[in-house]
C-alpha cells in the first residue's frame, strides 16, 4: 500500500525472472513476500521473505533455498526510473541468492551470470562474456 509504481513494478519484473534459467539449490518462489519500505529521506528498504511452511523429513532439511532478506540500501531511492529500480532490485536479489548458502546461480547464461543492466532506458539482462543483452528484465525464459 503506498509503493511507488515503478517499484513495485520492479518487484513484480524480477519476481517473474526467477522462475528462470537458476542453477543450485531448488528455489521456492511460489510463497515469497515482497515488501517496500518507505523512508522519509526517500530510501526504500527491500525485503524478500518466503511463507512456505518447512518440510522436515526427520530433522533433514528438504533442500529447498528459502529467500529471506531486508536490505536498506542507498542504491535504492524513490526516485530512481523503474529500468533503475528494476536493476538495483534484479542486483539484490542476485546478490543474496548467490552470497549464502545454500547457493543459487540466477540468471544464467551457460554457466555465466547474466548480469542486470539499463541499455537505452530499458532494464536487460547482459551476458558478460558476449556484452549481448540476453532479455528484458522481466522477460526472461528458459
Amino acid at each position: 500500500m503506498g509503493a511507488p509504481t515503478q517499484m513495485v513494478d520492479a518487484c513484480y519484473a524480477v519476481g517473474s525472472d526467477l522462475r528462470w534459467r537458476r542453477y543450485g539449490a531448488e528455489l521456492d518462489i511460489d510463497h515469497l513476500k515482497w515488501t517496500l519500505s518507505l523512508h522519509e529521506t526517500g530510501a526504500v528498504q527491500l525485503g524478500v521473505n518466503s511463507r512456505r511452511p518447512r518440510r522436515r523429513v526427520r530433522g533433514e532439511a528438504d533442500g529447498v533455498r528459502e529467500l529471506g532478506m531486508q536490505r536498506y540500501t542507498v542504491a535504492l531511492h524513490i526516485e530512481l526510473t523503474l529500468a533503475e529500480a528494476t536493476v538495483v532490485i534484479a542486483d539484490i536479489v542476485q546478490t543474496e541468492l548467490a552470497g549464502y548458502p545454500p547457493w543459487v546461480q540466477w540468471p544464467i547464461e551457460e554457466k555465466r551470470l547474466l548480469l542486470p543492466v539499463v541499455v537505452e532506458g530499458e532494464a536487460v539482462w547482459r551476458d558478460p562474456r558476449t556484452g549481448e543483452s540476453v532479455a528484458p528484465i522481466g522477460g526472461l525464459t528458459a
